[in-house]
């Protein structure tokens, strides 16, 4: 009996969560209902730099705008765009899975346990994955640590003592990452500090000679800094070279319909125009090394890849 009422309760919260007309930066309207009945799509996001920035009407970032461009081709539904964390999202959809309420996510992985739950599109960002972050003058010393495919051996880069690197103390990179990590945690050339916004400018100041993260977003705070000089990310061995971001929605068959207008979206706009948002927020060298996934990403999936 506690339990069912400890799931009512959440079921509520959360509903009353999602469900609050739009105020602030926490809710923002993306289309003006139509004097017929649209199906609703609540769009919850994690507002995370630089995918997803909080301003003061609303969002920014490459992720705002790229579904932006989605929503403005999905007309037939009425959208409502709602910050929330995502542990929260997938709990509400989860709680959602029977009722006709639809919530979606834009930019979920695509794994085996997400699509046993949720309806899932087909690949919409094949963006780069998490990488180890160089000042590109240093690439070359780094050259001993790389695999023969040009990826770095991370664990090999974590056992030289020399080579200084800063781990945010709050966050996980991923089991696989996670694991490697943990070895070399205690090691008195990883440091930890309580976020990574600061970890461009110790590379530029040479307290470190690395660092982990995603290159869209230490490219968003090598800007925020002002600095010019570029950094370069690179692959590490063993991990898949892009991340496979799909859109999830709840089993409602609003969510279903919407699943299938996203695919049909991407079936008949094979050169991904939206990733353009992504690539504005990669340094040069990042570009390159993006253009060549995304080649080789739509080769695979048998999309002439556009010269």
């Amino acid at each position: 009996m506690a339990k069912q009422l400890l799931s009512s309760m959440m079921l509520t919260m959360l509903s009353a969560l999602l469900f609050l007309p739009p105020s602030g930066v926490m809710a923002q309207q993306v289309l003006p209902s139509a004097p017929e009945r649209k199906s609703d799509i609540i769009w919850a996001i994690d507002a995370t730099m630089p995918g997803f920035i909080k301003i003061e009407d609303g969002l920014n970032g490459y992720g705002a705008q790229m579904l932006d461009w989605f929503i403005a081709r999905m007309p037939d539904y009425h959208h409502l765009v709602k910050i929330l964390p995502r542990r929260s999202a997938y709990d509400a959809m989860r709680m959602t899975a029977e009722a006709d309420d639809t919530i979606c996510i834009p930019g979920t992985q695509n794994t085996p346990e997400r699509a046993s739950e949720f309806i899932l599109s087909n690949t919409v960002a094949p963006l780069l994955p998490l990488s180890v972050v160089v000042p590109s003058s240093a690439l070359t010393s780094f050259r001993p640590y790389m695999f023969g495919d040009g990826t770095i051996d991370l664990e090999a880069l974590l056992d030289d003592t020399s080579r200084y690197t800063a781990l945010a103390k709050s966050r996980t990179y991923g089991p696989d990452i996670d694991r490697i990590l943990a070895e070399a945690i205690d090691s008195p050339n990883v440091l930890r500090t309580d976020n990574q916004s600061s970890f461009p400018l110790m590379l530029e100041m040479g307290r470190i000679d690395w660092m982990l993260a995603f290159p869209a977003e230490i490219e968003s705070h090598r800007r925020a800094q002002g600095k010019v000089s570029d950094m370069v990310s690179l692959p590490i061995g063993g991990m898949p070279r892009f991340l496979d971001l799909a859109i999830a929605c709840n089993r409602s068959p609003t969510g279903i319909n919407a699943i299938a207008k996203v695919n049909d979206i991407l079936a008949t706009n094979p050169d991904m125009p939206w990733l353009d948002y992504y690539v504005d927020y990669l340094g040069y060298a990042d570009r390159a090394r993006f253009s060549e996934t995304l080649r080789d990403f739509k080769t695979a999936r048998d999309i002439p890849a556009v010269q």
